[in-house]
Order: structure tokens, then sequence, then C-alpha cells
């Protein structure tokens, strides 16, 4: 089997090379438990990569607009939404803006199919999101998604890295799962099990912290501040009255 091969079985080979213990009958870590520390780690990884927003795991799906429903729910493995779409009955695409109402009148009267004055917003609730106005239409394959997946774990000895996953740099997944295991065994000999846990929660709180910082991507426009015509006169009063009396 090629060195370089992604399948986990390879990644496993290779991972005990850097243990210097290839024979899983006499080693500290059982198969099972390097697996698990390449998964996570794997998914780690992909996180990283999920968050450079190029694209990364990024799935396509269409779903129907059916006719007075508002609320859809978000596709299978749904992580993080990168565009949402309107598909009129032509094929046009037009992209769908997320507004949050806190203000108006909410006229659910949106005509769907060719109507080009239907254009609705989204806002994520729940487990999906919910279009306003929702549409008085159904319309085949109406909304189009792109939305950020996440890679299945490693099981069987052939399943391989997700096509996606730079190949470039298997060997730091590979040396990310070595470390790990050297980690747990010398935290776990000198300071407890408790120890080994922290330090692989640490690792993900990072994570976490980015990617509930912007689970729906979206952009922000700021109205910057006018100063009113009263502002401008009264200022040149006091410039032109103040020099007077110096």
């Amino acid at each position: 089997m090629p060195q370089l091969n992604n399948t986990l079985s390879s990644l496993l080979i290779r991972v005990r090379r850097y243990l210097q213990e290839p024979d899983s009958t006499k080693s500290f870590w059982t198969d099972n438990f390097i697996k698990q520390m390449l998964n996570a780690n794997y998914r780690l990884r992909c996180a990283d990569l999920s968050l450079a927003f190029e694209g990364f795991f990024v799935n396509v799906v269409q779903t129907d607009l059916t006719a007075d429903q508002a609320r859809y729910a978000w596709p299978p493995n749904f992580q993080r939404m990168a565009k949402m779409e309107l598909v009129r009955t032509d094929g046009t695409r037009i992209p769908i803006q997320r507004f949050e109402r806190h203000e108006g009148v909410l006229r659910n009267d949106g005509t769907a199919g060719g109507d080009i004055g239907y254009l609705p917003t989204f806002r994520p609730i729940g487990s999906g999101f919910e279009l306003e106005p929702g549409p008085s239409e159904t319309v085949a394959d109406g909304i189009r998604l792109e939305y950020w997946g996440i890679p299945v774990e490693l099981e069987a000895d052939s399943d391989v890295l997700h096509a996606d996953f730079p190949s470039l740099f298997d060997e730091m997944l590979v040396l990310d799962t070595a470390i790990s295991a050297l980690h747990s065994e010398t935290i776990m000999e000198s300071q407890g099990l408790t120890r080994t846990l922290e330090r692989e929660r640490e690792r993900w709180e990072d994570k976490w912290n980015s990617f509930i910082e912007g689970r729906i991507v979206g952009r922000q426009q700021v109205t910057p501040f006018t100063t009113g015509w009263f502002n401008y006169i009264w200022i040149g009063f006091l410039l032109l009255f103040g020099m007077h009396s110096v």
C-alpha cells in the first residue's frame, strides 16, 4: 500500500509509525482509540477550512416553494449557509437577503413564479428559515441553497478523506493524531484523564467561538452620521462671533 494513500487504514499505519508502535496488539493505543482521535482532528481541520470561506465542503440543494408556507427546514447535514437564491420559473436566480424585521407590517401576499415583484427576505429561525413574505404559489425547485456541510467520519478501512480536503496537508492530520495520542499517554500517566480531556476541549472551544460568531453569512451596511443644517449654522455662528470677541 502506498505510503501517501489517504485511506483510513493507510492513515492509521502512518500514525503508528510516528508512535513507534506499528503492532496494534502490543500498543498502548487501540485502533479504535486512534480512529476516534483521527476523526476528531479531521473534523477540527475541516472546521478550519470551512471558516476560510473558500467554498470547502459546500453543498448545493434546491427545494420547492410551497404556496402559503413561509417556514422551511434546513437541509440534512446543514452547518451554516453560504447563499440563498430565489429561482424563477424561467431559471433566473436572484439572491435572497437576510433581514430581521423589527418594525413595519408583514403583508403575506407574495406571488412566486415569474412575477418579478415577489422578492422576499429571509431570517433564520429554529432549525430552518422563514421567508417574508411567504409565497402564494407553489414552484418546483423555487429555492436554491448553498451551505456548508460536514464530512462523514472515516469508519471502514477503505474510507478516504473528503475530496475538498487538501491532500497536500494530510500529513498534518497524521501528526495531529500522533500528538494527541502522545499527549493522552503522558497526561494520563502524570495528571489523569481529566487533564487530557480538558486539553482536547480547549482546541475545540476556539473553533466553537468562531462558529457561533457568524453562522449565517451576511452583509452589514452602516449609514454614516450626517450633521444637520442647524448644527452647521450654529458652528458658523460660534466661529464668527467667537473670533470677534477675542
